[in-house]
């Protein structure tokens, strides 16, 4: 018997969770009401003057589609405070078309490297890529 997700979202989420300590009140929950084929994620924490919030799309393409950014731009505000929006995305991806309300978080796991998604180990006898971490606009 296997697990019913996938992977590539246990990496993510593992990501994740390294970004939003669950240490320091942070709750991940995946988000319903997206459009099919994107992963998306809502992350909270309690405060004494409200709740903190965060949204994190995953995208797994070199260059992040127009489906995961519109998804995001999609959030529904509430509360005072405005949700903040990150893109998880794997290193060395192409980020110029991202907006800049949208901030960026790399995946430690994956990155491109030739073109091609990798995944960064650390065994013994893997293939090692050497791969520059994407420039993150300013």
């Amino acid at each position: 018997m296997g697990s019913q997700k996938d992977v590539m979202e246990l990496f993510a989420e593992r990501d994740l969770r390294q970004h939003f300590s669950e240490y320091d009140g942070w709750k991940i929950a995946p988000t319903a009401n997206v459009p099919s084929g994107v992963d998306m994620y809502r992350v909270s924490k309690s405060k004494w003057v409200g709740e903190e919030v965060a949204y994190v799309a995953l995208s797994l393409n070199q260059v992040p589609t127009d489906a995961t950014l519109a998804a995001l731009d999609s959030v529904p505000e509430t509360g005072r405070a405005k949700a903040r929006k990150y893109l998880l995305t794997p290193q060395a991806a192409s980020t110029a078309s991202v907006p800049p309300h949208v901030r960026i978080i790399l995946m430690n796991s994956f990155a491109f490297a030739e073109g091609k998604l990798v995944w960064l180990t650390k065994k013994k006898n893997a293939k090692h890529f050497a791969c520059e971490p994407a420039a993150v606009p300013a």
